[in-house]
């Protein structure tokens, strides 16, 4: 089968970090901290930063944040049963600019340094992975944003929401997993049923 699978947040630990470096740069900021814990996102929402401040820490900082981010427990060991299996593995992230100056030299430099097993690694041209997917015949795509998710899911394709702290109480009726387990899990199903 072809497996899409986004980066931040399905391959990465990205919100972890990315709340990490907004609390360091809140106290340096007005030093008033979360004043949202239930916000959608961390980048909106959650601090009292105006969207020209989110923007600027962005493009700021993106690329040094992403150089350094964890990869989640787990997903290397299923990445490698997978490919074991003979499924591909596509990688298809929409890093881009003004956040990124060298998005795909800083992401292929991170996963080879990560060691991630993957078939072929895709900049996206946009949020919506739904060309991408079509073009390179993905059978399921794993997501964190449940907007995006949605969006493929009504253009055809099959994709299933990958739950963080924040997305979880919008999931909606969207098809979703918790755990690189249940990734494995559901993909090994569907490979049986094709």
């Amino acid at each position: 089968m072809n497996i899409g699978f986004d980066i931040d947040n399905v391959i990465t630990c990205f919100d972890k970090a990315i709340l990490s470096e907004f609390k360091k740069q809140d106290k340096k900021k007005r030093n008033n901290g979360i004043i949202n814990k239930n916000a959608q996102h961390i980048n909106y929402g959650m601090f009292d930063w105006s969207k020209e401040e989110v923007d600027e820490f962005y493009n700021d900082n993106m690329e040094r944040i992403a150089q350094n981010l964890k990869v989640q427990r787990r997903c290397k060991y299923y990445l490698k049963k997978l490919k074991k299996l003979g499924h591909k593995i596509f990688l298809i992230t929409h890093r881009a600019y003004p956040h990124y100056t060298r998005p795909k030299k800083t992401t292929k430099d991170w996963l080879t340094i990560q060691n991630i097993p993957y078939t072929k690694f895709v900049i996206s041209k946009s949020p919506d992975k739904t060309e991408e997917c079509k073009n390179l015949n993905i059978d399921i795509m794993f997501d964190d944003r449940e907007d995006q998710c949605e969006k493929m899911r009504n253009n055809g394709v099959n994709c299933v929401l990958k739950l963080t702290k924040y997305n979880y109480r919008y999931k909606k009726d969207l098809p979703h997993v918790k755990t690189w387990k249940d990734i494995y899990k559901m993909i090994i199903n569907k490979a049986k049923n094709k």
